[in-house]
């Protein structure tokens, strides 16, 4: 009778530990599906944050490229003056380009927009400290905008304006 006691007791033991290994393969797969889940959304937001910078970079490059330009910014017209890469309501002068055809293609498909605006007053005296004689120089100010919009195609939006003032020399 001892015999047969220490194999039921035996049998017993085994299906405990393949109980606990059972319990202990759940835990070790819902850890590894967080972990999997944890993962995906990180890249996701990784991925978010690339369009991002892209967008911003795009729209930066096309704001970067029209203050470049001399021709980008003349001394013309009134406050208000304005002049688009497109067609607008408000717009002086439409569908103007950059020089050595930059960003025709982006342009053209209504992928990236740029307006500058000449602002108010006219005239204004310069900033200090540009180490020339302020006594000959006023300053027009001008607004650009820049946009590059791909959202459609999930590659991002975004806006940019920044302000640009021309020395203009007095007499």
């Amino acid at each position: 009778m001892r015999n047969m006691n220490r194999t039921i007791g035996k049998s017993r033991q085994q299906g405990v530990v393949l109980v606990s290994a059972l319990i202990l393969l759940v835990i070790i797969t819902l850890l590894s599906l967080s972990a999997m889940r944890v993962s995906i959304t990180e890249l996701r937001m990784a991925g978010n944050q690339e369009i991002s910078v892209t967008s911003f970079q795009a729209s930066q490059a096309l704001s970067d490229a029209i203050i470049d330009a001399t021709t980008s910014t003349p001394v013309i017209g009134d406050p208000g003056y304005t002049i688009c890469t497109g067609t607008g309501a408000n717009c002086n002068i439409e569908n103007w380009r950059l020089p050595n055809g930059m960003f025709t293609a982006q342009l053209d498909s209504g992928v990236m927009d740029g307006v500058i605006t000449r602002l108010a007053p006219a005239l204004r005296p310069p900033p200090r400290g540009i180490g020339s004689s302020a006594d000959k120089f006023s300053a027009a100010a001008f607004s650009v905008t820049s946009t590059f919009d791909m959202a459609d195609q999930g590659q991002g939006r975004d806006t940019i304006v920044e302000g640009v003032l021309i020395l203009v020399p007095t007499n």
